[in-house]
């Protein structure tokens, strides 16, 4: 092999693992994210109701009281 088709096929590589990295974050920034994400986001965003402290959302959500306030 001379030194064309050496050039020739790491351009081709190159291309191939950009395609496939570009492929990849492009899945990764529109994929939904995780259900555990939802649910903490639901658990700092609380508001207060009659049928739960936040306390008791924090017991469940986290495992513990977190010292936000």
């Amino acid at each position: 092999m001379n030194n064309v088709h050496r050039l020739l096929i790491l351009g081709i590589a190159w291309f191939a693992f950009l395609l496939g990295v570009t492929i990849g974050c492009y899945n990764q920034m529109t994929a939904d994210p995780p259900e555990h994400y939802a649910i903490h986001n639901r658990a700092l965003n609380y508001t207060d109701k009659d049928c739960y402290t936040k306390s008791d959302v924090e017991l469940i959500v986290f495992g513990k009281i977190l010292d936000n306030e």
